[in-house]
């Protein structure tokens, strides 16, 4: 190799520039291509079996030809192999070559469902450089079943079933809710109006006359027997304090006994209040048992309660006749007071009726614009509707593909751009697709049909192929695919594709990354092609009975002759 080298580099060095440069040149392409075939040579996978039934092993080898002092890495962990599951890690077997290592790692994969899988690309360290093995495809079968062992029956036909009545407990809850209406109006009307009827009727009778009255009423009651005292002096005590308030003018509910005494004495000093001193001290006497009663539980004697009673009714008419007599020019003014402070009750209640009525409007208002901005977004923007939405609209049935053939959705499929083809290709084909798009929910329906302008050899295998591809080029992860053949209810025949897999929606703005199960199905008829995809919630039942729905409705359109 150095004569050759040297050879040439003579040559090189008596030909021209030009000669000199096109031999770099054709070395520098070599040095490339020797390079490039050697890197290719150093890592490999294979598998002993491409094709198995549920559940059977398949052997994975991963070869790495080094030299002895290269650093290895092999790939570890469960989730690597997705959607195959890992049974087993073997060692590492190592073979000494021409002077160098052939390392061997095998992984024992299988998978437990029928359909068509991807070993994904694994990647090998090599002195910390990363190198990839190609992805390979595997056909998992179901278990054949013995029919001589096990009899077979024929599948039933759908029967339509009527609905029980298991909803009875609503019915019992609105029953229920009615008669519970029904007591609060009867309480309300019956006992609360006429409690308010009696409390008004009381308020318009005289102070005086009214402090008697319920010194009455406060004997016949039965708070006594029932030893209740500290109810017994609350009224009691209450009644003197109201008929103080409203006859002597001072602020006695509020006040306590000391404050209410002292209140009392300035009223007698300014000569607005002719009371005797004895009348002030019985008055004290009976607040302050009272308070004892009510704060310190004191139990006092019969005789004393008794006492206690006596002295309120003679403060109530020593205190009536210790007030001076109004005069007319006093009485008109407390009329005339009185009619501005119910004037200014009146615009209190009608500027707070005013308010509530605002209030009203503006949460009535308030809603409809919400609801109807909540329906304009749903229907004209990518957020949608939810599956309750969904399933109880009222869907739409339409005619798609030249072909024609009809389907109903939940909402209408509004045309989309398809993808743009060259010009020496638009003229074999005619593209439509239309699509239902929610991000809510989440749920998609998209159909695209094709229309060639004569017999091609497109099938639905190369377009499942065109399909898969697709999505690896849109950035989905993880991808599962499993095929079937496909009849629809009403004869139309074709190939299923479906599956799960992580799809990267850059224009969901619910979020970027979403797992989900997808379908699709592909339908040849004729020049035409129908590829018809959906995808939701991973394992929304919901969203599946949808789906169902939208491919039991699939009909062809009979040509009339």
């Amino acid at each position: 190799m150095n004569n050759e080298l040297k050879i040439m580099n003579t040559k090189a060095q008596a030909s021209t520039k030009n000669s000199f440069l096109r031999m770099s040149s054709f070395l520098m392409v070599c040095f490339f291509l020797v390079t490039s075939y050697s890197f290719a040579q150093k890592t490999n996978a294979s598998v002993d079996l491409t094709k198995i039934k549920i559940g059977e092993e398949i052997k994975l080898s991963i070869s790495v030809e080094a030299d002895s002092t290269a650093s290895i890495i092999f790939p570890e962990g469960n989730t690597l192999f997705s959607p195959l599951e890992l049974l087993e890690s073997y060692k590492v077997d190592t073979i000494k070559k021409d002077g160098k290592y052939n390392l061997i790692k095998q992984y024992g994969l299988t998978q437990f469902d029928s359909g068509v899988y991807f070993i994904p690309k694994q990647k090998i360290l090599i002195n910390e450089k990363p190198f990839f093995t190609d992805s390979i495809r595997i056909a998992v079968a179901d278990v054949a079943v013995d029919t001589l062992k096990q009899k077979m029956y024929k599948i039933k036909s759908i029967v339509s079933v009527e609905k029980g009545n298991s909803n009875w407990w609503v019915y019992l809850l609105l029953v229920l809710g009615l008669l519970l209406a029904f007591g609060l109006y009867f309480y309300y009307f019956v006992f609360q109006l006429k409690a308010k009827k009696e409390k008004k009727k009381k308020a318009e009778i005289p102070a005086y006359d009214r402090a008697l009255l319920q010194l009455n009423e406060l004997d016949n009651s039965t708070l006594l027997l029932k030893s209740e005292y500290k109810d017994y002096y609350s009224e009691l005590t209450n009644i003197v304090r109201q008929y103080i308030e409203e006859e002597v003018r001072i602020d006695a509910l509020e006040s306590t006994t000391e404050e209410l005494i002292r209140k009392i004495e300035a009223q007698k000093k300014a000569g607005y209040l002719d009371l005797k001193e004895e009348t002030i001290k019985s008055l004290k006497n009976v607040l302050q048992t009272a308070d004892l009663v009510k704060f310190a539980k004191s139990k006092p004697d019969d005789s004393v309660v008794q006492a206690d009673r006596n002295l309120v009714e003679h403060i109530v008419v020593e205190t009536k006749e210790a007030i001076p007599e109004i005069s007319q020019e006093e009485l008109r003014k407390d009329e005339e007071y009185k009619l501005r402070l119910l004037e200014e009750q009146r615009k209190k209640r009608r500027f707070r009726n005013a308010l509530i009525g605002i209030g009203a409007m503006i949460i009535v208002f308030g809603g409809l614009i919400g609801y109807a901005t909540l329906t304009y977004v749903k229907e004209n923007t990518y957020i949608g509707h939810s599956m309750d939405d969904l399933q109880e609209a009222e869907w739409v049935t339409s005619e798609y593909g030249a072909s024609g053939f009809t389907i109903a959705t939940p909402k209408v499929l509004k045309r989309i751009s398809p993808i743009q083809m060259p010009d020496s290709i638009k003229t074999e084909f005619d593209s439509q697709m239309f699509q239902y798009n929610s991000y809510l929910a989440p749920f998609m329906i998209n159909l695209e049909t094709v229309t060639f302008t004569k017999k091609t050899d497109i099938t639905a295998d190369k377009i499942s192929e065109k399909v898969l591809r697709q999505m690896q080029e849109a950035g989905a992860q993880d991808i599962i695919v499993k095929f079937d053949e496909y009849e629809s209810p009403r004869g139309i025949k074709g190939l299923k594709m479906y599956g799960s897999a992580t799809f990267n929606d850059v224009e969901n703005p619910l979020g970027t990354s979403q797992k989900r199960a997808y379908a699709v199905y592909i339908f040849e008829e004729g020049v035409g092609i129908q590829i018809l995809r959906f995808s939701y919630a991973d394992k929304d039942e919901e969203a599946k009975k949808v789906l169902d729905r939208v491919m039991n409705s699939l009909a062809q359109i009979e040509e009339q002759k």
